[in-house]
């Protein structure tokens, strides 16, 4: 799949230089046609939304993103004018993402949106849908997008789809997808699957992703991190989402025991991780210590999901079964 990408975004250079050169022709015969040729804009096709064509005014350089999408585009060189959003100050979301001399417009759920008009960005990247942002309500996604469009982060298919359509939203974006970097990426990323799946198929181990709260036990069956694992070898437990709306599925605290999990991977999970609760600690993977990071919302990048899935290689060749 990301082969294929990078094919498609050369095709989409060369098709643009092709354009760039009959306008050129057609406007030392008609200075007409070049003055057109310079208003009409460009329009992105969303890789992963179907049916939605955002257009711009000219090709865009100025960009606002919310963290989570900086943290999936900065290794592509593209460098937002100002930032909003949540986790941006997680490093295990960010990574190298350096934040330091960014203008941030708002925190969490909020955005100042005189601000950002004053910034006068030509692109809005971040999570969410055709509508605008995941966490505005209708009134601030459409007072945000009256000042430039929104493009969302890609949130559909595997992770390989997402990490590939994720890459297109970079191209577009002028970001470099070819460097030596990011194509060793993508052998790690190979390597790292491999790891992964010699581990569990040395050591048996059922894995739950989860994110613990006070009201309930929150786990991550059918997220595509969730089924990268499982296509990987591991058995994913957990509840399943509900049929509709939020996806993760919900587990009361008194029937958490009976999910039975040798390795919980925990969203966000960090040396300060500090939740606790009766039934949390008894589980018998808490117990014994084998717990490790995931993020829902991370940077999708072949680098991100390498380093991560050799971190949970490790864990499984040191864990022990406890179920």
């Amino acid at each position: 799949m990301v082969s294929s990408t990078l094919r498609r975004s050369s095709l989409v250079a060369i098709a643009a230089v092709s354009t760039l050169l009959l306008a050129s022709c057609a406007g030392a015969d008609d200075p007409s046609a070049e003055a057109e040729a310079q208003t009409e804009g460009i329009a992105f096709e969303h890789p992963s939304i179907d049916g939605l064509a955002i257009e711009f005014d000219a090709q865009p350089e100025n960009v606002v993103m919310d963290c989570y999408a900086y943290s999936s585009l900065h290794e592509y060189g593209i460098e937002p004018v100002a930032l909003f959003g949540y986790e941006c100050d997680n490093p295990f979301v960010m990574g190298d993402a350096d934040t330091a001399g960014i203008e941030m417009l708002g925190k969490d759920g909020e955005i100042d949106v005189e601000k950002l008009a004053e910034v006068q960005p030509d692109a809005i990247v971040g999570q969410g849908d055709a509508n605008g942002w995941a966490w505005f309500d209708e009134d601030v996604n459409a007072q945000m997008t009256r000042v430039a469009p929104f493009v969302p982060l890609p949130a559909d298919g595997s992770m390989d789809e997402r990490i590939a359509d994720t890459r297109e939203v970079a191209a577009f974006f002028g970001g470099d997808t070819e460097s030596e970097e990011i194509l060793q990426s993508d052998e790690d990323l190979g390597q790292a699957k491999e790891a992964v799946s010699a581990a569990l198929a040395e050591n048996e181990r059922k894995i739950m992703l989860a994110s613990p709260a006070k009201e309930m036990l929150y786990t991550g069956v059918g997220f595509a991190q969730a089924d990268l694992l499982e296509e990987l070898g591991a058995t994913i437990v957990g509840a399943d989402a509900p049929e509709e709306g939020n996806p993760w599925g919900q587990v009361a605290w008194e029937d958490a025991s009976t999910y039975e999990a040798d390795l919980i991977l925990v969203e966000g999970y960090s040396d300060d991780f500090a939740f606790t609760s009766d039934l949390w600690d008894t589980l018998p993977a808490v117990e014994a210590g084998q717990l490790a990071a995931w993020s829902s919302k991370g940077a999708m990048t072949a680098s991100t999901y390498a380093a991560w899935l050799e971190e949970v290689a490790d864990l499984v060749s040191s864990s022990k079964q406890v179920v």
